[in-house]
């Protein structure tokens, strides 16, 4: 069992339907219906043979009720049965750009504020967050899981007005929704190592832009310092 999908279905329990986008073997599903969910649930992938894992893994639960859908990201799931949309375990790019296409290209969800999102992005996070909060959503919760000894971030969000995000703070999540966890000081003293590496790497800098990406870093290292320092104040 995945704590880091566990976590992902407690928070998914409640409302109406679930769109489970890049179905991994039907797991998230399996663990929504033998957690108690009555809600319609979709299972969908883009290729072929994760779809027929989640058939056989749908089988061997005896679970019957699940909907598996071949689709491209949103494209081919009933909006309208939807109210929870799950893309987990992609690229933070990858995951912006099924957002990006789904939620302003189909009618069903760019007319729409009632639904909200649960992701769970395994690089490029700060590319995700940004998309968020400059595109109308609101980042409501943020955490960190330990799965098999490596931290996943969670982030769950819903349309509406955004908080102004600092740059570090696209990297590693809000400050007033992280600090409270307790991988905070690991996950701030990685991004600062992170950084200062990559400030030494820009050290004997000559391009304009280079300059500027190292101002840039600096200042997130900054930002960073401040939290810890009122994390531990």
């Amino acid at each position: 069992m995945s704590s880091r999908l566990e976590f992902i279905a407690s928070m998914a329990s409640g409302g109406r339907g679930v769109a489970d986008i890049g179905t991994d073997h039907a797991i998230l599903p399996i663990m929504l219906r033998r957690g108690g969910y009555k809600g319609y649930i979709a299972a969908g992938d883009i290729k072929e043979g994760p779809l027929r894992k989640a058939r056989r893994g749908l089988q061997e639960a005896e679970i019957n009720d699940v909907e598996l859908v071949l689709c491209n990201g949103l494209d081919g799931i009933d909006g309208s049965r939807v109210d929870t949309v799950i893309v987990a375990g992609m690229g933070g790019d990858t995951i912006t750009g099924i957002l990006d296409r789904g939620l302003y290209d189909m009618p069903e969800w760019a007319e729409r504020s009632d639904y909200r999102l649960i992701l769970h992005p395994v690089t490029k996070p700060e590319i995700l967050r940004y998309w968020l909060v400059n595109n109308g959503f609101r980042i409501t919760r943020e955490t960190y899981i330990e799965d098999n000894a490596v931290l996943c971030q969670i982030i769950c969000a819903e349309p509406g007005e955004s908080a102004r995000y600092k740059d570090a703070e696209l990297y590693i999540g809000r400050y007033e929704l992280v600090k409270g966890s307790p991988h905070f000081d690991t996950v701030i003293d990685k991004h600062i190592k992170r950084f200062k590496s990559a400030v030494r790497g820009l050290e004997n800098a000559t391009d304009a832009s280079l300059n500027a990406w190292k101002m840039l870093v600096e200042n997130m290292i900054c930002e960073l310092e401040d939290m810890k320092g009122m994390d531990n104040g």
